[in-house]
C-alpha cells in the first residue's frame, strides 16, 4: 500500500523530519552545502540554524576534541568507500555537554556520490544512565572481589584453627569440644564455599551475555579500579601503581566485562602478593593495538602448571597467602572475555619473583 494516496510523498517525509526530535540533514558533496536541517537543529545544537553553511567552522568546533577525528573519518569514509556510517559523539555547548548517535547515509545518482544524509539524535539521558549502570556494575564486582579475599583471610584462619582445636580435643578426650571444633569448621566452609559461589556466579553471567561495546579512556577506569584496592588493602601496606604511554587511552569495550577481567586479574596478583609487594598496571598504546600488563612480585607460577592456567577448572588452581580459595573458573573467564574482544592474552612468570598477564586488544578506540 502506498502512502502517496494520504499525502504526497514530499510532504509526508517534511511533515516527519519537522516534528521529530531528531534532527534531518541533507548535506550536498558537490556544493559543499547543506541543503535541508530540520527544526531539531535548534533545540539539539541550542543555535538557531539560518545560516548554518556560513557556520560550519562553528559546527565543527561544537564537537568535543576527542571526538572530532572519528566524526571527520566517518564523514571522508561516506564521501569514498562507504553508503552507512554509525557513530556517537559528544558535543561541548555553553550550557553542557551531550551525547550524540549519527546515523549517515550516502547518497547516490547514476552511481556518482551526490549527497550525505541522515539524522542526528540526542542520546544523553540513555548515555547517562549507561554511565552509572556500568560504574556501579565495575565498582560492584571489585568490591565483591576485595570483599572476597578480605573475608577469605580470617575464615581460612578459622578453618584452620578449628581443625587444630578438633584434633586436640581428640587427644585430650573431650568429645564435646571436639564435636564443637567441627561444627565451627563445617559452618566456616560452607561461608567460603557461599562466597565463591557467589563470585563464580557473577563470572559467568557476565562472560555468557553479549557484548556491548563504548568508548572509554582505559586510564581513568584503571585508576578508579587501583584506588578501591589500595583502600581495601588494610595491613598489608601493598603499593599499587598504575603506568602508561599517555594520560588518556582510549579503547572501545565492555567495560562491564573488561574491567571485570582486570579486577580479576588484580585480585589474584594481591592474594599472591606477600606484605609490602607491588602490584602495576601499565597501558601501552602502539600502533594498531594497546597493550595492558597486570604484574606482581608475588610468589610466582610453577612452570608445569603455566600451559593450563587458563583452562576451566584447571588444576593450575591454588589458595592464596591467606588461605583464600578459587573457584578455578577466574582465568578461563578473563580469557573468554579478553577474545570476544578480539584480543589475546598470555602469562610470564618465574616462582618467587612474581607474574605479569599481558592482554593485547585492538586498537579501535
Amino acid at each position: 500500500m502506498s502512502l502517496s494516496g494520504i499525502l504526497p510523498e514530499g510532504e509526508l517525509l517534511r511533515q516527519i523530519a519537522e516534528r521529530s526530535l531528531s534532527v534531518f540533514f541533507l548535506y550536498n558533496l558537490h556544493t559543499n552545502r547543506f541543503e535541508y536541517v530540520s527544526p531539531a537543529f535548534e533545540e539539539i545544537w541550542e543555535r538557531e540554524e539560518e545560516g548554518i553553511n556560513e557556520r560550519l567552522d562553528w559546527l565543527l568546533s561544537t564537537v568535543h576534541p576527542q571526538d572530532l577525528p572519528r566524526l571527520e573519518s566517518t564523514f571522508g569514509q561516506l564521501q569514498t568507500t562507504s553508503l552507512r556510517q554509525f557513530l556517537e559523539f559528544r558535543l561541548q555547548l555553553a550550557k553542557r555537554e551531550k551525547w550524540i548517535h549519527l546515523t549517515a547515509y550516502c547518497m547516490l545518482e547514476g552511481g556518482k556520490r551526490k549527497a550525505i544524509a541522515g539524522f542526528a539524535e540526542d542520546i544523553s539521558h540513555f548515555k547517562q544512565n549507561e554511565i552509572v549502570a556500568n560504574l556501579f556494575s565495575v565498582q560492584k564486582n571489585g568490591v565483591l572481589e576485595m570483599l572476597a579475599h578480605d573475608l577469605n583471610g580470617p575464615l581460612g584462619l578459622a578453618q584452620k584453627l578449628s581443625e587444630q582445636l578438633a584434633s586436640k580435643a581428640q587427644k585430650l578426650s573431650q568429645p564435646d569440644l571436639e564435636a564443637d571444633a567441627h561444627l565451627i569448621h563445617k559452618t566456616v566452609s560452607h561461608g567460603i564455599h557461599l562466597i565463591h559461589e557467589l563470585l563464580e556466579k557473577e563470572f559467568l553471567e557476565s562472560s555468557q551475555t553479549a557484548l556491548k561495546l563504548q568508548r572509554i579512556d582505559l586510564v581513568e577506569q584503571i585508576q578508579s579500579m587501583l584506588e578501591g584496592f589500595e583502600r581495601m588493602d588494610g595491613d598489608d601496606h601493598k603499593h599499587f601503581e598504575l603506568q602508561s604511554s599517555a594520560a588518556q587511552v582510549f579503547v572501545r569495550v565492555d567495560q562491564t566485562k573488561f574491567m571485570q577481567a582486570l579486577v580479576n586479574l588484580v585480585s589474584n596478583a594481591n592474594k599472591f602478593t606477600r606484605r609490602n609487594g607491588h602490584i602495576r598496571v601499565a597501558v601501552q598504546a602502539n600502533q594498531g593495538y594497546i597493550t595492558v600488563s597486570v604484574s606482581d612480585d608475588g610468589i610466582g607460577i610453577p612452570k608445569e602448571l603455566q600451559p593450563v592456567l587458563f583452562e576451566r577448572f584447571t588444576k593450575a588452581r591454588r589458595p592464596g597467602l591467606k588461605g583464600e580459595e578459587t573457584t578455578g573458573l577466574g582465568l578461563s573467564i578473563v580469557k573468554r572475555i579478553v577474545e570476544l574482544h578480539g584480543g589475546k592474552i598470555r602469562v610470564e612468570s618465574e616462582e618467587n619473583k612474581g607474574s605479569t598477564f599481558f592482554i593485547e586488544l585492538p586498537g579501535n578506540g
